[in-house]
């Protein structure tokens, strides 16, 4: 990777709260302008805001930056990025941005093609590991536990993200990680970008167009959450989203023969949970077990494995469920303090009690899966945020450009009636996919196809 040069500064602009819109399939409505709000600095260091080192086939670096750009001094917070050169002719640089779970930014530099398609040949890659992701300074949580589980006091968590106070544990936010783009992006002179982002890097990515829309020539959203929505409609909108995902499970094992569990489906996975409820499992299971089994079948739309598992279970053997739900596996632990980290930077203390609240509410069709109010209850606990998500809309340049949306037609995770609103309202094209999970873009082969086409231009 070549020396590259500290250039002009980037300007953070944090913007007041868009209008809403109704649901469109396409492309073309433009949505009403809101004002513009207070202003930040992105300043890059004053050495080299970049360190490299040599990764084999790739390029492994450290983007150096304040905790708070606001406050330059601050911090610092490192930043990974991976770079992987591309084969002639090139035809600009594609940055990457990956989700909490799934593949990490190293492995998206690793194999572009595999996530993108043969298009990224073409492009210099730069993978970012937004902050607070594990190989970026992470969130200095000594958690007891790899998961945290729905029914434990979340107090004990908000204490141990708390435990370091060289950090600020409101700072890990997606305006945050803009910022850390724009200085990455005029650090290394790149030109404008184009940009392939899954679910939280997919909001960042949709963010930074959102805000600076001439750094980004073209970009590929799956699954982005609307950062100019409330948080509490938005999590309210996940959560109904969630509760169809179940019954959606539901119904393809009662429709599937080979469904383990295929004769009154229903009624034996709720005698499973009751002995989980009552105690009565063996390997460690806990309601949290079971839930999050669940949120992973939906996640990955693995609904066989899950319900294996569950059948295994059901005979008193907890282990297969134990380990479908993830909560042990390598990294569990970090990915957990990076959604701590980025859930309470985007929420205020409001949205939190208020996410809090309209959870205990929800009536269920079927049984809660996933994590529930967990993290904004770990948020109550933690220094409120300064940027706060809900408040971002877009400049001029923004709307109508380059971008296309996608999301899984059924995806439980993000709400496709979220993600489809938020393209019509920032007039960006939308597809939702028939696909089973959440994520698309290098899961579907039609799907990755199309993109390696569209950054081709």
């Amino acid at each position: 990777m070549p020396t590259f040069v500290v250039c002009a500064l980037a300007s953070l602009t944090t913007l007041s709260a868009c209008s809403s819109g109704g649901e469109s399939d396409g492309t073309t409505t433009t949505a009403a302008s809101a004002p513009i709000g207070t202003t930040t600095t992105a300043a890059p260091p004053a050495d080299s805001a970049v360190t490299w080192t040599n990764c084999g086939d790739i390029e492994c670096g450290v983007l150096h930056v304040p905790s708070t750009h606001r406050q330059p001094g601050s911090g610092p917070i490192n930043v990974g990025v991976y770079s992987r050169a591309a084969v002639t002719p090139r035809v600009g640089t594609l940055v990457l941005l990956p989700d909490y779970d799934g593949p990490t930014a190293r492995d998206l530099a690793t194999s572009p093609t595999v996530h993108v398609g043969a298009a990224a040949r073409q492009f210099d890659v730069l993978a970012v590991s937004p902050r607070g992701f594990f190989d970026s300074t992470p969130l200095p949580c000594s958690l007891d536990a790899p998961y945290i589980a729905p029914e434990s006091d979340a107090s004990a968590a908000s204490a141990a993200c708390r435990s370091d106070e060289s950090l600020e544990a409101s700072s890990y936010g997606v305006i945050e990680s803009v910022a850390d783009l724009e200085t990455l992006v005029t650090s290394l002179r790149t030109g404008p970008v184009s940009v392939v982002g899954w679910g939280r890097g997919a909001t960042i990515a949709a963010t930074w167009k959102l805000m600076h829309p001439t750094s980004i020539t073209s970009m590929v959203l799956d699954s982005p959450e609307d950062p100019g929505v409330s948080p509490i409609r938005a999590a309210a909108m996940n959560r109904t989203a969630e509760d169809a995902a179940v019954n959606a499970v539901m119904a393809w094992c009662t429709a599937h023969i080979s469904c383990p569990l295929f004769e009154n489906a229903g009624k034996r996975v709720g005698l499973v949970a009751e002995r989980i409820r009552d105690g009565r499992a063996n390997a460690g299971a806990t309601m949290a077990t079971f839930r999050l089994a669940f949120l992973r079948a939906v996640a990955t739309g693995d609904y066989g494995a899950l319900f294996q598992a569950l059948a295994l279970a059901e005979n008193d053997d907890y282990a297969r469920l134990v380990e479908f739900a993830d909560m042990k596996a390598p990294g569990a632990a970090g990915r957990v303090a990076a959604r701590i980290a980025g859930t309470c930077s985007d929420l205020s203390a409001t949205d939190a009690e208020e996410i809090i609240a309209a959870d205990a509410g929800f009536e269920e069709t079927l049984f809660r899966i996933g994590s529930g109010d967990t993290f904004p209850r770990v948020c109550i606990g933690m220094p409120e945020s300064a940027d706060p998500l809900g408040f971002v809309t877009a400049v001029d340049g923004a709307r109508g450009s380059r971008v296309q949306v996608f999301v899984s037609a059924t995806d439980g995770v993000t709400s496709p009636v979220m993600v489809k609103a938020f393209a019509k309202r920032a007039a960006w094209k939308f597809r939702a996919v028939k696909a089973n999970g959440h994520l698309v873009v290098g899961r579907d082969r039609t799907t990755t196809e199309w993109v390696s086409n569209f950054l081709l231009g």
